[in-house]
């Protein structure tokens, strides 16, 4: 079945509004069934703004709207990339129906039931909001605090480079807070409520952004100060090591995803991966890969973004096939953004940060990655013989852990969810490494 799992994923962010019958509101759990794969759904039409949840799909407390009831009937659509409409039947405090996706193969059964509960779960934690001063920047954030009173681990999270909002990150601010921790979530500058601008900043806009986070939860009277620490995914990951260089509150990281050596690295792999599996050659992928090593070796020598502008223009108009890729995409530079962290920054190497960890830190990489060559990382960080990182690596994961299915490997398809094992590794290393402190 060819259904792209961009697509797949359109399909289960669905729903927003509410509905205009009493007999809809309430908090609703159940499951999406499609080719024999189920995953978890919630709704919660209790609260002010209705909210649709899936553990298995990192979801938490997404809106949702145009739900319609109609007597025993209810109806929603959902527009993404494709248009998916969902039918269902409300009776005896069950909801059960099916999910049709615009132009979708006709062969496609996705059905989905829900069933109300008696009430809305509690929650451990509430949410407070915050306002940071970082240098000339504002960042705005939220402080998931426990609502029991006590002393507890707390953890800053830092973003990917292109999921710049502190609502991306609301699976992972919760998941840590129903492990016990206080969480610190934040627009990125130049994102969302955050002011500044994002693209023109360098890594050490963001490391001092992250450090101010960190000094903000230092502060808080809940929170023990001997376990506080940073999770980051993709570029936060990158930057963690350097980070903890910086300051001593830090005293665990978890990086999800990171690049150890330099973004150039990052960017060659990710290209040539891409520029193979559209159907190019392998020299092709390797020509891909070395116009990012070039890119990186000519803001090495100085040269200015007027020249790095020409190069990839004339690369491009050699090699039509670098259309594809991540230097073609920025081919209109201008000079604030060419000394920020997307240029500038892609040439600094982090590897002498990891070598010289010395807090406990757990890497956790997908082999199924299009982003970073996770063997070749994980082969880094093996030669590092550091006793404090530990790595975890995860089959058929990718760049965020979710499960990665490619149909010319896998024989069955199966919903990109939270990859197997993911939970548990971490739960247990936070146990080993934070918790018994």
């Amino acid at each position: 079945m060819k259904i792209k799992l961009g697509a797949l994923l359109s399909m289960l962010i669905f729903v927003n509004g509410c509905a205009n019958s009493e007999n809809i509101n309430g908090f609703w759990s159940g499951s999406m069934e499609m080719s024999g794969k189920t995953i978890d759904i919630t709704i919660d039409l209790n609260s002010k703004y209705k909210t649709f949840s899936s553990y298995d799909l990192m979801l938490i407390e997404q809106p949702i709207s145009n739900l319609k009831v109609n007597n025993d009937n209810i109806f929603f659509s959902f527009v993404l990339d494709v248009e998916l409409y969902f039918k269902g039947e409300l009776k005896n405090d069950q909801i059960n129906g099916t999910v049709e996706m615009q132009n979708g193969p006709p062969n496609m059964n996705m059905t989905f039931n829900l069933t109300k509960q008696s009430k809305t779960p509690e929650k451990s934690y509430s949410i407070e909001t915050l306002s940071i001063q970082s240098n000339d920047v504002v960042l705005s954030a939220s402080f998931y605090k426990q609502n029991a009173k006590g002393k507890y681990p707390a953890l800053v999270l830092l973003h990917g480079s292109t999921s710049n909002l502190k609502s991306d990150y609301a699976f992972d601010a919760d998941f840590f807070a129903k492990q016990g921790f206080e969480v610190l979530i934040f627009d990125k500058r130049g994102s969302g409520k955050s002011t500044g601008d994002y693209y023109s900043s360098s890594n050490d806009d963001l490391i001092s952004d992250a450090i101010v986070c960190l000094k903000t939860i230092y502060n808080r009277e809940s929170v023990d100060k001997n376990k506080i620490g940073l999770w980051g995914l993709s570029q936060g990951a990158v930057l963690l090591p350097k980070i903890a260089s910086k300051t001593n509150i830090p005293k665990f990281l978890i990086a999800k995803s990171p690049e150890v050596t330099s973004v150039v690295e990052a960017a060659a792999f990710s290209d040539s991966l891409r520029v193979k599996n559209s159907g190019n050659s392998e020299l092709n992928a390797q020509i891909a890969a070395e116009s990012h090593r070039e890119v990186g070796r000519m803001i090495r020598k100085g040269d200015d973004y007027k020249s790095i502008e020409k190069f990839i223009y004339q690369n491009a108009q050699k090699y039509p096939f670098m259309n594809q890729t991540g230097l073609h995409d920025r081919i209109n530079l201008n000079e604030s953004v060419f000394n920020g962290f997307y240029w500038q920054g892609r040439i600094e190497n982090f590897y002498s940060y990891w070598k010289n960890l010395n807090i406990p830190t757990v890497v956790l990489l997908g082999e199924r990655d299009s982003f970073v060559d996770a063997k070749r990382n994980t082969s880094i960080l093996k030669s590092l013989n550091n006793e404090n990182i530990e790595i975890i690596l995860f089959p058929k994961a990718n760049h965020v852990l979710k499960k990665s299915f490619d149909p010319t490997i896998d024989t069955e398809f199966d919903f990109p969810r939270l990859i197997e094992g993911y939970s548990e590794n971490v739960e247990k290393w936070i146990e080993k490494e934070i918790t018994k402190r």
